[in-house]
């Protein structure tokens, strides 16, 4: 994106509440909004362009009906803009009030009310705000919206980050930064108390964090806490980080300094957290060798009656020995306190799905791992689906994610960008239809994962649909050749070869049917065999024999 432009995408706009909606693209500079007609070839025709410095008021609806962004200019006239989403209408709405904010001194603005960002009239009337705003609809995400923009004072940036807890799990958090306070909230909760909350003029730094690899990540540390967050992309990371930068120091009184240098740690501290460290890492690795194989008790001799977690003394005369259901090792009664967890290994060998009594090393094990996906049901079970429908659903529903992701990453950036923002941070359910993470079965079980999919993939084929590039790559069912288009996500009316992975009607396809395409393929190997044994061997008679067709048995 160009340093010049706050946001471009695509959209739908009207004039008036009467007109109807026209698709078209639109891009935010520093000094007007530019609406562009797209025509068949995708190329772009200016419309018009509103300065941003006529703009009077911005209001924002969302809700899943209606994902409005309202502009009122200063000529009395109206522009309506529609988008996908209503978080995507509230960073149109956002980015729209931030670059009306830019030209003009912040002082002639006042804090925005009920879902209207409004400007004060020449004589500095407050009583000028308009007071339409968000419609009062029960709906959470639109009252989130309401509460995000109309209760929050001087509010500079809002959006999703995932932040890093304690068990080393990304979990989602709606992040509100103003001009006093950093907080998250959980996602669609904002009427709720914030979950965290920091005043911005504590913070004392702001960096990127290159964990596990991810160049996404970034860390706020404030004096008494370190946030490490993630977004979808680093230019968003480097956007949230600017933002908080920026405000942290208009906030930051001139006499104060939050910079505090670390003290430097003892080296017996250090070898201590080292040793801890490094056995953490080992009892890691040996869970991890298991993690798909069910636990055998080996007796406490195999353990010379020792706790596997504190070495102590159990069973015999000692105390009493408990064993781990996750690695079948023993422990004692401080190191095993009877928490519940699901056992991969049992759920994916047995379709266990109740928890069983672990040690804290296991249950701390499988809180590390709960995100992460590293069970592939194809690999250590592939009978699970014939015998798990709800499972079996989630294989067909992966793969035609799996399908759909062909068509919309080769679309435009925008389109592929948006569908890995709706599956963020797990990217892999379209890529590796086989690969689980514990999360993911376990939500299979409760039945929630299904209707994620669902959703993501009735965006993505509403996009296949009505995208004038992605509707052009479909299929023509080579048997009946009725002249209908194909899809091979359309899994309930086609089949897909799985050689040469033509498409077809499910009824044309049968088993005695050959695959047209195969078999096309096939003579055209023939031919060349035949051309090239014409060149190299002169004998006519074995050549000849080429076309001889055996008989035998008619």
């Amino acid at each position: 994106m160009l340093p010049n432009i706050l946001k471009k995408g695509f959209l739908e706009a009207r004039k008036t509440q009467e007109s109807f909606w026209k698709s078209c693209y639109a891009e935010i500079t520093q000094y007007k909004l530019h609406i562009y007609s797209t025509d068949s070839s995708g190329n772009h025709n200016a419309i018009t362009a509103y300065p941003l410095a006529h703009i009077e008021s911005i209001t924002i609806t969302g809700s899943h009906e209606t994902k409005l962004v309202d502009v009122l200019l200063s000529d009395n006239s109206q522009l309506q803009l529609k988008a996908d989403s209503a978080w995507e209408a509230l960073d149109w709405g956002q980015k729209l009030w931030e670059g009306v904010r830019a030209l003009t001194l912040v002082s002639d603005y006042i804090t925005p009310q009920h879902g209207v960002i409004t400007r004060l009239n020449p004589a500095g009337d407050n009583d000028y705000l308009e007071t339409h705003g968000l419609s009062n609809t029960s709906n959470d995400f639109s009252r989130a919206i309401n509460l995000t923009i109309g209760y929050q004072k001087n509010i500079l940036k809002t959006g999703t980050l995932y932040r890093l807890t304690l068990q080393n799990n990304w979990k989602a958090f709606t992040f509100v930064l103003t001009s006093s306070h950093f907080t998250a909230y959980r996602p669609s909760c904002l009427d709720e108390d914030p979950v965290l909350s920091y005043s911005i003029d504590t913070c004392a730094s702001v960096q990127m964090d290159n964990l596990d690899g991810y160049d996404s990540c970034f860390q706020v540390i404030f004096l008494q806490d370190v946030l490490r967050l993630r977004t979808e992309t680093r230019q968003r990371a480097q956007e949230w980080m600017d933002a908080i930068i920026s405000a942290a120091n208009v906030a930051r009184k001139p006499d104060q300094n939050v910079l505090v240098p670390l003290r430097n740690k003892s080296k017996e501290q250090l070898s201590l957290r080292e040793l801890q460290k490094s056995k953490r890492q080992s009892v890691t690795t040996s869970f991890l060798g298991i993690l798909t194989t069910l636990a055998l008790e080996r007796g406490l001799t195999a353990q010379s009656f020792k706790c596997a977690g504190c070495q102590r003394p159990i069973g015999l005369t000692s105390e009493k020995a408990k064993v781990c259901s996750y690695s079948g090792w023993y422990y004692c009664s401080s190191c095993h306190v009877d928490d519940g967890f699901i056992i991969p290994a049992r759920l994916v060998h047995n379709w266990d799905t109740s928890k069983h009594k672990v040690s804290k090393q296991a249950k701390e094990f499988l809180e590390y791992v709960y995100e992460e996906p590293l069970i592939d049901v194809q690999q250590e079970n592939p009978l699970l689906y014939r015998h798990v429908d709800a499972l079996a659903q989630i294989v067909r529903l992966r793969q035609q994610l799996k399908s759909l992701r062909a068509y919309l990453f080769s679309c435009r950036a925008v389109v592929a960008e948006d569908l890995r923002r709706r599956i963020f941070p797990r990217e892999y359910l379209f890529q590796q239809i086989h690969l689980y993470s514990l999360a993911d079965l376990q939500q299979v079980v409760e039945g929630k994962l299904a209707p994620f999919l669902t959703k993501v993939i009735k965006f993505a084929t509403s996009h296949v649909y009505s995208c004038s590039l992605c509707s052009q790559k479909g299929f023509i069912c080579e048997i009946c050749n009725n002249g209908e288009i194909l899809y091979p996500f359309e899994e309930n009316s086609t089949s897909r070869c799985e050689n040469c992975g033509a498409v077809f009607h499910s009824d044309c396809k049968v088993k005695t049917v050959p695959c047209p395409r195969c078999v096309r393929k096939e003579l055209q190997k023939k031919q060349k065999s035949f051309w090239k044994r014409l060149n190299v061997d002169d004998s006519w008679d074995e050549s000849c024999s080429m076309f001889e067709l055996s008989y035998q048995g008619t």
